[in-house]
């Protein structure tokens, strides 16, 4: 007797119609009819606004008001929307699929899926879907990492938790994305040069104080921020910086272990970012060798800079080269409290993911395996 064909999956898919200037409109049309087309059931979800998107997205992964919970959510566009998608799904054990349209695209680089090719990836996620029903995988599990917005005494403020898969960032690049959302002309690409330009205008290095868990031997890699003023509990041995604070080491990643100790960075500072993955804003590399899948976060730090001292250092972020300039140093850890401090100018909102989350303090947590993507591909690494 012949096996009965697998049931059709019940799929929601969220579109950001303005995805790659406008093109997104079309792109999620084509998505929904291809899923269509190969026989599931497809529910568009989305909505004028993307708080509305992530509630309709919330609601039919809990199955509330729509038949029933969903066997995947599917997301068309950029980082906002795979930003969209990880806050609907991390941590309930229903993947994600990403047909990756938009104008940043880093958290589907990092996971070598197809970008701005909609057949491909909408191929993909079949593949996937038909694996899973026949219980045969299509599915990859990866970390992401929840952001926390925390009161004057660094308890959590309730419901203001955030999701996100690729770079949480305070930095000056955060403040330039702050600068380029509010303005209203000109836009596109031009938009975010003008913010630089405003942003490097007035810039003066940021205040910071950072409290992490490191992972790995405690040693020459725990800096002693601002001179001295704050740091590791455990032994240290940092170096003086041409910028001017003590600074550790020579920007090379830190290599884990099961070990974890204490960690303080007191300084002013130009770049602090915690990466789940290596890249954001299109493709700046800020953390170059952050895997999504280590169970870690990278810290990238950079004490002050000079506007000079930027505009060397920033063209080399694009290709991972800041971590060879002495003023950058990197850490892995599997939580972050990043606060603002008068050592400095007041540092931006932290942005994750291109999405405002909040102001300082903030803590960041890795959380290991907490999203499932769509992928019918093995990526089981065998000994060479």
């Amino acid at each position: 007797m012949p096996e009965a064909p697998p049931r059709p999956a019940r799929l929601g898919v969220v579109v950001n119609p303005t995805a790659d200037r406008g093109r997104g409109r079309g792109d999620g049309a084509r998505t929904i009819e291809l899923l269509r087309q190969a026989g599931h059931d497809v529910l568009d979800l989305s909505a004028p606004n993307a708080p509305l998107a992530l509630e309709n997205a919330r609601d039919a992964v809990a199955g509330r008001g729509t038949g029933g919970p969903l066997d995947a959510l599917v997301v068309v566009g950029g980082d906002g929307m795979v930003h969209l998608g990880v806050n609907a799904v991390a941590g309930t054990g229903v993947p994600l699929g990403i047909v990756a349209a938009g104008t940043g695209n880093d958290f589907a680089s990092a996971l070598e899926l197809p970008v701005h090719a909609v057949d491909a990836a909408v191929t993909l996620l079949l593949d996937a879907l038909g694996a899973r029903a026949a219980g045969t995988g299509g599915t990859r599990r990866v970390d992401a990492a929840r952001a926390e917005p925390l009161d004057a005494h660094l308890d959590p403020r309730p419901g203001r938790e955030r999701w996100f898969c690729g770079v949480l960032s305070a930095g000056l690049d955060a403040a330039v994305n702050a600068r380029a959302n509010a303005l209203t002309w000109p836009r596109g690409s031009a938009k975010y040069v003008r913010a630089v330009a405003s942003e490097l205008a007035r810039f003066r290095p940021y205040g910071y104080r950072i409290t992490a868990q490191l992972v790995g031997a405690p040693g020459a890699s725990d800096a002693v921020g601002a001179g001295g003023a704050a740091g590791s509990t455990a032994a240290s041995t940092a170096r003086p910086s041409p910028s001017g604070p003590a600074v550790p080491g020579e920007g090379a990643p830190r290599t884990p272990d099961d070990a974890t100790h204490p960690f303080v960075w007191e300084s002013p500072g130009t770049v602090v970012a915690v990466a789940n993955g290596p890249r954001f804003g299109g493709g700046v590399r800020v953390a170059p060798d952050a895997s999504i899948d280590d169970g870690l976060l990278d810290l990238v730090t950079a004490g002050p800079l000079t506007r000079l001292g930027v505009a060397r250092v920033f063209p080399g972020m694009y290709r991972g080269k800041h971590v060879h300039h002495p003023a950058v140093d990197l850490y892995q850890a599997r939580s972050v409290v990043l606060e603002a401090t008068d050592a400095g100018g007041p540092p931006p909102p932290a942005f994750a993911d291109g999405e405002r989350i909040s102001r300082l303090p903030v803590r960041v947590t890795v959380v290991p395996g907490a999203l499932l993507v769509l992928d019918p591909r093995d990526h089981t690494i065998t000994p060479g």
